[in-house]
C-alpha cells in the first residue's frame, strides 16, 4: 500500500466498520473509538480529520489493526474500504496453459475492450429494452469514461470494473418530492450492473440448457437486457486464441444488498459462446424491438374514487435532465405508487415514452413497481 493519502475518507471508514460488526463507543471531531463486541474486546481509533497532517498514518494503522483482527491481507482491508461504496465486477479470462499470472497481448487487450463494450451494452439496456443498437445512446456511452479500472490480479488474469452503487447518505426519504441528480447519476451505476448480471445470467443459463434456445426464449431475453452487442463483447474475448474462458464475478457493494436475481457468478467457455454466436444473429435482426425504461421517485398521485385509473408523476431523468413522467395506472398499480411514494422507495417503469422538448413528457406503462436494481440500506 502506497505512503500517501489512502483515497477514501472517513465516511468510507465508518460504513466499512458498520457492516463488519463495529460500533462507535466514542470519540468528536477528531478521532473515534470504535469496538468490536466479543471475547477479545478490540478496539481500533478511526481519524475523522482527512486534512490533517496525520490521516493517512492513522489510517495506515486503523488498516494494520482491521487485518489483524480479521486474519486478513493488509491490501485487502484497504481496498474493501476503498470500494465499499462500489460494487466491483471482475473478469477473468483463462486458459491451461497460463501459469504465472500473464496473458498475451492480443488476448488482454480483447480483455480490456470487451470490459468496455459489456459495460455500455449494459448501460443501453439499461435505458431501452432493444435486441440490436447500432447506435447507442449518449449516456450508455458515457459509461466507458464513468466507471473506473482496478489494478490487474493474478488468478489467471483478472480485470476489475469499479462502479458507484451508491452514496453516503440514505437514498431517499418517505414523500419524497424531487429527485437528487447527484444520487440519481449514481444509482445509475448500480442499474447498469445489476442489468449486466442479469442479462449474463440469462446467457448463462440458455448456453447450459439441455435444448438450443427457442426464438421465443431469444426474445424474452431482450427484456432481461440480453442484446446482439452484449454477446459480441462476450464471444471476441472468448475467440481470442489463447483464451478458454472468461468468467464474470459481481462483488456487490457491503452497504446495499445485492439487486434480487442477480446471479455472484458466471463463466463462459467455447462451446457456450457457440450458443450465445446463435443468440446473437437472432438479435441482429430484432432493431425495432424496443421497450423504455425510466427511474426515479413518485412525486404526484391522482384519482378520483370512481374512477378505474389514477394518474401518477414519476421525476425521472432524460438526457441527463429532470423531468416529470406522466402515465395511467390501473388500480394494483396505482397502489403500488402510493407505497412508493410513502415509503421513498425508488420506481421503475417501463413501457412507450414521448417526450417533446417542453412539452408534458408521458409514458404508456407495461411495467410498474420498485426499482429491482437496489438493495436495502444495511
Amino acid at each position: 500500500m502506497a505512503d500517501n493519502t489512502p483515497d477514501f475518507g472517513p465516511e468510507e471508514i465508518r460504513s466499512y466498520l458498520k457492516v463488519t460488526g463495529w460500533a462507535p463507543v466514542s470519540g468528536g471531531e477528531v478521532a473515534e473509538l470504535w469496538r468490536l463486541p466479543g471475547p477479545a474486546d478490540e478496539v481500533v481509533l478511526v481519524p475523522m480529520k482527512p486534512g490533517a497532517p496525520d490521516f493517512a498514518k492513522r489510517a495506515r494503522i486503523l488498516i494494520q489493526d482491521l487485518a489483524r483482527v480479521g486474519s486478513e491481507d493488509v491490501q485487502t482491508v484497504h481496498d474493501a474500504i476503498a470500494t465499499v461504496y462500489n460494487d466491483v465486477t471482475d473478469l477473468r479470462a483463462s486458459h491451461p496453459s497460463m501459469s504465472d499470472g500473464s496473458i498475451p497481448l492480443e488476448s488482454g487487450y480483447e480483455l480490456f475492450v470487451s470490459a468496455k463494450r459489456l459495460r455500455v451494452a449494459s448501460a443501453a439496456a439499461t435505458i431501452r429494452r432493444q435486441g440490436h443498437f447500432r447506435n447507442f445512446p449518449t449516456r450508455a456511452r458515457d459509461q466507458a469514461r464513468e466507471v473506473r479500472l482496478g489494478q490487474t490480479r493474478r488468478g489467471s488474469y483478472i480485470v476489475p470494473i469499479i462502479s458507484q452503487a451508491r452514496s453516503p447518505e440514505d437514498v431517499y426519504s418517505p414523500r419524497q418530492d424531487h429527485i437528487d441528480v447527484q444520487v440519481e447519476e449514481t444509482l445509475f451505476d448500480r442499474r447498469v450492473t445489476a442489468t449486466m448480471s442479469r442479462a449474463l445470467g440469462v446467457l448463462e443459463d440458455m448456453a447450459g440448457a439441455e435444448h438450443a434456445p427457442t426464438a421465443s426464449e431469444i426474445n424474452d431475453s431482450i427484456g432481461e437486457g440480453v442484446s446482439y452487442e452484449l454477446c459480441q463483447a462476450l464471444a471476441k474475448v472468448v475467440n481470442t486464441e489463447s483464451v478458454s474462458a472468461l468468467d464474470v464475478a459481481f462483488n456487490w457493494s457491503r452497504v446495499a444488498a445485492p439487486p434480487p436475481g442477480t446471479p455472484a457468478h458466471v463463466e463462459f467457455n467455447r462451446d457456450a459462446i457457440e450458443i450465445v454466436d446463435l443468440v446473437s444473429e437472432q438479435l441482429k435482426t430484432k432493431v425495432y424491438t424496443r421497450e423504455h425504461l425510466i427511474y426515479g421517485v413518485v412525486t404526484d398521485l391522482s384519482r378520483h374514487p370512481d374512477d378505474d385509473t389514477g394518474r401518477v408523476g414519476v421525476q425521472t431523468l432524460i438526457q441527463r435532465r429532470s423531468r416529470t413522467v406522466w402515465m395511467d395506472l390501473a388500480d394494483r398499480d396505482y397502489h403500488a405508487a402510493v407505497h412508493c411514494h410513502d415509503a421513498g422507495i425508488p420506481v421503475r417503469v417501463s413501457g412507450t415514452l414521448t417526450s417533446p422538448p417542453g412539452g408534458l413528457a408521458r409514458m404508456v406503462v407495461t411495467a410498474f413497481g420498485p426499482d429491482p436494481s437496489l438493495g436495502a440500506n444495511d
